[in-house]
């Protein structure tokens, strides 16, 4: 019909069947649009995978000596030289232990005994311009020797205490708490 070609067939009847056309553009209309909802279910699907990632470790305990402990998630994990470290960990000592930790801008944190240290915040991103350490003194004794973050961006280098917040220059102190949040 709406051909100009003489023999072309029409599109528009199959004979005594009806109408062709709509039939076979409905069967191919649904056969790709379940293919490509099919195909962005799946898409979907790993992105969501891929935001449930682990977290990354931000640093590892280099040393402990007799008894340490990091709280993560709730549960307490004995602490062991080579145990990678996570943003939120507080690390513990009971009256003879002593812990090291080296976060991954070289940043080093010793615990005297009788500690509790907590890993608020910690970005380290140098391509990005992301820098950011932040960490809580409950109680007891900390060493800490400043690492990159407090070279490139010291104002995001902090360490709080029960009574007071000190701002990191790129530099060694060492800081006691008494104790309390």
């Amino acid at each position: 019909m709406f051909s100009t070609e003489p023999n072309a067939p029409d599109i528009h009847s199959n004979g005594d069947a009806g109408p062709a056309f709509p039939f076979e553009w409905t069967k191919r209309f649904f056969f790709w649009g379940m293919a490509i909802l099919l195909f962005s279910g799946i898409q979907l699907d790993i992105t969501q995978t891929s935001a449930a990632e682990p977290p990354s470790p931000i640093g590892c305990i280099k040393t402990v000596q007799d008894k340490a402990s990091v709280l993560r998630g709730g549960n307490s994990i004995p602490a062991q030289a080579g145990a990678m470290v996570y943003t939120g960990d507080v690390f513990l000592t009971d009256q003879t232990g002593s812990l090291g930790v080296i976060f991954r801008d070289d940043t080093l944190v010793s615990l005297g005994p009788n500690s509790r240290v907590k890993i608020d915040d910690f970005v380290f991103q140098p391509e990005r311009g992301g820098f950011s350490f932040l960490s809580r003194l409950i109680q007891g004794t900390a060493a800490f020797v400043s690492g990159q973050i407090a070279k490139l961006a010291p104002e995001t280098m902090r360490v709080q205490t029960p009574v007071a917040e000190i701002g990191v220059r790129g530099t060694r102190f060492a800081v006691q708490a008494e104790g309390g949040e």
